[in-house]
């Protein structure tokens, strides 16, 4: 079988995006956080202007905002300190997620390897 091979390198590319979107996800929360540790933002007083943000960061901060482990307030973000297990708990899901779909995929690739 000619497409076999063509099969095989295709989900490995899928493998191998998917792992990269997975970890691109939980390394871009996790810079954004250490900036705004970094900065001491932790209350509405000392929060950091989206305007000091990168365009990535400010999405990341949005999408943060919406999980309720940041707030935006005014232009302003900060780190919602009791939200923080939350966090921690969603960058697992997430990293346990990619697993799974690597391994599943890994799987439908050594079906098609093996396959007669």
């Amino acid at each position: 079988m000619p497409g076999r091979g063509l099969a095989t390198a295709l989900i490995l590319i899928l493998i191998a995006l998917a792992c990269l979107a997975g970890v691109r996800r939980i390394e871009r929360d996790r810079r954004l956080m250490a900036k705004l540790r970094t900065h001491g933002a932790f209350d509405p007083q000392s929060a950091l202007s989206l305007d000091r943000l990168s365009v990535d960061e400010r999405d990341c901060a949005e999408t943060l905002a919406r999980a309720g482990v940041i707030a935006i307030l005014r232009n302003r973000c900060h780190i919602v300190q009791s939200q923080l297990t939350m966090f921690r708990r969603k960058r697992i899901r997430v990293a346990i997620s990619v697993a799974v779909i690597a391994l599943v995929l890994a799987a439908l690739a050594a079906t098609v390897i093996l396959r007669r």
